[in-house]
């Protein structure tokens, strides 16, 4: 049990507080009265400029006592220490880092409207593959004498696969076949194994459903299924068709299954809602948990739409052009409005980082990638969190431009 003491009680301040404590099933009170803070025989931390005896004193730098959103705060890493406006509050970085309080002022986007890695404080910091909130946390669970061992022992992996596109040559109806077809044939490409996989002499490449429900025997596995209409960058199988009908329902048997929104779908409150009622029908099961697909995200909108069509748990918040730690932590947490500025019960599980981030975005090697997921992993175990690797179900096909990369996707077992 740990007393705290503030001269103020905000939202933002017990939102931080029950990141750092209740939610690491550590009991804590918090008050404003000087006199019950000194009476008190349990651990103190005191959240104030007032010279009173405590374990551990953290001077309050502003941020958590405001209500709005201001451009006037910068977060850096100095000489092995992160810094708010030159203060040390380490409370008012973590809730910094967790609310992606940038991210509510930046107006430069990617070319898929994304808030890209390469904007943000940490990858400037050269620490988006450190898991700097998790280290803050066990920092200040150090400094009080907290066992952090319980802690430290929740570690676990879940594997999550985005089913873009189910299949890659079977069920794509006739047009789309044909189309597919002159499109290769005016490329001097052969047809002669999409022949076959439709003529059902030999296996569709993206069909790696088998090795998924092997690995569901193992370990928490979800697939997150795109069921929006077709577009440009939505190529998944109609969700009408009989054949993948029986496949959702099939996965939903043997592991979580979520709402992949589509790309249309993005800032469309209503086009969710739809796909969601598409997935429910297909999987014969509530759906709550969420991830957008090509990792699209604006904040709040985006979680906002989430919790209006009932989703509970988000797994998007990771960057495509860079793998590690978009909030610092490797620690579920609640989606914080800032522009509301209040906690929802909308709960976001951080990813490690995606497939297409290292092969394609960042064009590693197999042995470069084998060190970064390796890395990552270790430094998850290290602090107890949630290795949550992003994969789809082409890619651990392992051919083509994916050929050999089992060898990456195998680390995330070990």
């Amino acid at each position: 049990m740990v007393v705290i003491f503030s001269e103020h009680i905000s939202n933002r301040l017990v939102y931080v507080l029950d990141f750092i404590f209740k939610a690491k099933d550590i009991s804590y009170q918090l008050t404003d009265s000087v006199e019950e803070f000194n009476s008190s025989q349990l651990l103190k931390i005191n959240y104030s400029k007032l010279d009173i005896n405590a374990n551990l004193t953290v001077l309050p730098q502003g941020i958590l006592f405001e209500e709005d959103i201001k451009n006037s705060y910068k977060v850096e890493y100095c000489e092995d220490l992160w810094l708010i406006n030159g203060s040390d509050d380490v409370f008012s970085i973590i809730f910094y880092f967790l609310t992606r309080y940038e991210e509510y002022l930046t107006v430069e986007r990617d070319i898929h409207d994304r808030f890209s890695a390469k904007q943000s404080f940490i990858y400037k910091s050269k620490r988006l593959d450190k898991p700097n909130v998790d280290l803050m946390v066990k920092l200040i669970f150090e400094l009080l004498n907290l066992s952090y061992d319980n802690v430290q022992n929740q570690f676990k992996t879940i594997l999550t696969f985005d089913i873009d596109s189910a299949w890659a040559y079977k069920n794509k109806g006739f047009f789309r076949s044909i189309l597919s077809d002159a499109k290769d044939l005016s490329k001097g490409k052969c047809i002669k194994d999409k022949m076959k996989v439709r003529l059902g002499k030999k296996d569709d490449p993206f069909d790696t459903f088998s090795r998924i429900k092997q690995l569901a025997n193992a370990y928490e596995v979800i697939c997150f299924f795109l069921v929006g209409d077709w577009s440009k960058f939505d190529k998944n199988i109609n969700w009408k068709n009989i054949e993948f009908k029986q496949l959702v329902k099939d996965v939903s048997t043997y592991c979580e299954v979520g709402i992949h929104p589509s790309y249309k779908s993005y800032l469309n409150q209503n086009r969710i809602k739809k796909e969601v009622k598409r997935l429910e029908i297909l999987s014969e099961q509530s759906i709550y948990k969420s991830r957008q697909h090509y990792l699209k995200l604006t904040l709040p909108q985006s979680y906002r739409s989430l919790i209006e069509v009932g989703i509970k748990e988000d797994y998007s918040m990771g960057f495509a052009d860079a793998f590690g730690f978009r909030a610092g932590t490797s620690f579920p947490f609640f989606f914080f409005d800032l522009e509301k500025n209040h906690q929802t019960e909308l709960k976001i599980f951080p990813i490690t980082y995606m497939d297409g981030t290292l092969n394609q975005y960042l064009g590693l090697s197999i042995d470069d990638s084998k060190k970064v997921v390796f890395e990552l992993k270790k430094q998850v175990k290290e602090v107890g969190g949630m290795f949550i690797p992003l994969w789809h179900n082409e890619t651990i096909g392992f051919k083509s431009k994916w050929s050999g990369w089992q060898e990456v996707f195998n680390v995330n077992l070990m």
